[in-house]
């Protein structure tokens, strides 16, 4: 047997624990043959290798995304950029939104994505009534970048038939004006009045949106990703089509989001771990809050100066026991996403009372974001057998607008990663993207040195080494998806999915982590980007 791909002379960080660190590795049919150093792997080399020449790179196993959305990536990278960096005043904001207003056809629904209140310099939502003045009668949604909060213009609120009159729909909410006038702010759950009246792209938009996902993803290192909401069954088509066509770009775990997936898997026959290496069902999952930039996250206290704002929580308790219970009868992996720490109590009830129901050994269920912790909760974790799948990002990113709606006490449990690891319960880290920029090295930096954009301190005390964010950011990713004995790490028989960079990230400067440059990406032990 000798390799198809030989890569040799290179600094291999392999995270694992029998061979920390090698210089050389070979290829074979997709797997890793052989990790070692430069003379022992020689042996594979034949006649018909390529052997490459790191000269000296680094080379990682690929970088595993373990919550993200790649259709929501690919769909808004083709939308209005509204982020703090593309619009920082709402100015600016406004005037792009008035220049894609004039190039887009009549009638078609402006899309934009991206603004934080928190940064704009008038620190607050903008209105319909300010878009009204930019986009005219044509319908407009500007999106949160947390995907919790949108707001629409005259036009779309119109089309979604939303008037003062209109009741605040069960896990959401229309924000009013002191009239009672509907101001287009619309959170939660109140979004899917306007969003449902947005057209739904094709299954060639889907299949176009994951081509561009899947490049951004590579050329970040990334190799397998979880779509954290499968929705519709073209969603689900779509990643299929590209499966079929051997064009789906990473590996690609999905989860069903329960409410709208649940029953007919149950029909078809669909279960958590049905699929291969490259498409695989995962985790059957729903949205139980919001997000704490935007205060609505369930909370068990009040946000600050706002004495009768607990957040959202999207389901009632017997709701929530229901849905989890239904998942357990069917022996598959259950994931909520859950916030404010009355969101994951809650979670954590129904999870409970689901397991002793229907016990699952192994069963790996999930919260995902997990972000304000108690205690209790998390010795609750630790005595459920429940990981965590956060976003250190999200304190990079978002951190500012944390520190201004939670305590100090908070902030110290807040996405606890050192907490967790204390107690033994599994991490996977993620970016959550296209809710911040999906760059893995941005999310290694904040979990190392927890840190806001600003420079101001994140809950210091959970901080973690370098050496855990890369397994956090590999291993953890493929533990959540039960596929630890087959990636993660660099070791004979893994597959081969593997990232060089341009640095030693042990010898850079933490706050220097996301200047790091992918060189190549390797899926499937072929080289599938190269910069």
């Amino acid at each position: 047997m000798t390799a198809e791909l030989v890569l040799r002379n290179g600094n291999v960080i392999t995270l694992d624990p029998a061979r920390p660190r090698a210089t050389a590795v070979s290829i074979w049919r997709g797997r890793l043959l052989s990790v070692g150093e430069n003379d022992e792997v020689a042996r594979d080399i034949g006649p018909n290798s390529t052997v490459v020449d790191l000269e000296g790179a680094t080379l990682l196993p690929g970088f595993i995304d373990a919550h993200c959305h790649p259709i929501g990536l690919g769909l808004s990278l083709e939308w209005i950029d509204a982020s703090p960096e593309a619009a920082p005043t709402l100015g600016h904001l406004l005037e792009r939104l008035r220049v894609a207003a004039r190039e887009l056809p009549p009638g078609q629904w402006l899309l934009a994505r991206g603004y934080d209140d928190t940064r704009l310099d008038v620190r607050r939502h903008p209105t319909r009534w300010e878009l009204d003045t930019v986009t005219g009668d044509r319908p407009a949604l500007l999106i949160r970048t947390c995907g919790h909060m949108a707001v629409a213009n005259s036009a779309a609120l119109a089309l979604a038939g939303i008037t003062r009159d209109t009741p605040d729909p069960e896990g959401g909410r229309i924000v009013r004006d002191e009239t009672g006038e509907p101001t287009g702010l619309l959170q939660e759950r109140a979004q899917e009045l306007v969003r449902r009246r947005v057209p739904e792209p094709t299954i060639t938009d889907l299949e176009r949106a994951l081509h561009r996902a899947g490049q951004r993803f590579l050329s970040l290192g990334i190799t397998s990703v979880t779509e954290a909401g499968i929705s519709r069954p073209e969603e689900l088509q779509a990643y299929q089509n590209l499966w079929q066509r051997g064009e789906l770009p990473v590996r690609s775990q999905v989860m069903l989001l329960i409410d709208q997936m649940l029953e007919p898997a149950e029909q078809l026959g669909l279960r958590s771990g049905l699929g291969d290496d490259w498409l695989r069902i995962g985790a059957f999952k729903l949205l139980q809050d919001g997000a704490g930039g935007a205060r609505t996250a369930a909370m068990s206290i009040p946000y600050p100066n706002e004495p009768n704002n607990y957040g959202i929580a999207v389901y009632t308790q017997e709701q929530l026991d229901d849905a989890f219970t239904r998942v357990a009868r069917l022996s598959c992996q259950a994931a909520a996403h859950a916030i404010g720490d009355r969101a994951i109590e809650m979670v954590l009830t129904a999870f409970e009372r689901a397991l002793q129901r229907y016990p699952i050994r192994d069963h790996r269920w999930r919260i995902e974001h997990c972000g304000m912790l108690r205690p209790d909760l998390l010795d609750w974790m630790a005595r459920l057998g429940v990981m965590a799948v956060p976003q250190p990002a999200f304190g990079y990113y978002l951190g500012d607008s944390y520190r201004r709606n939670f305590s100090d006490d908070w902030l110290a449990l807040a996405y606890p990663t050192r907490s967790w690891l204390e107690r033994r319960i599994p991490v996977a880290f993620s970016s959550d993207a296209p809710v911040i920029p999906p760059d893995p090295w941005v999310g290694i930096r904040a979990a190392v040195l927890r840190k806001t954009r600003t420079g101001l301190p994140f809950g210091p005390e959970q901080s973690v080494s370098l050496l855990d964010a890369l397994r956090l950011y590999t291993i953890g990713g493929a533990f959540a998806s039960f596929e630890e004995h087959r990636k993660g790490c660099i070791a004979p028989g893994y597959l081969a999915d593997l990232v060089a960079i341009d640095r030693n990230p042990f010898a850079v400067d933490p706050e220097e982590l996301p200047q790091i440059r992918t060189l190549f990406t390797i899926v499937d032990g072929r080289i599938a980007w190269e910069g």
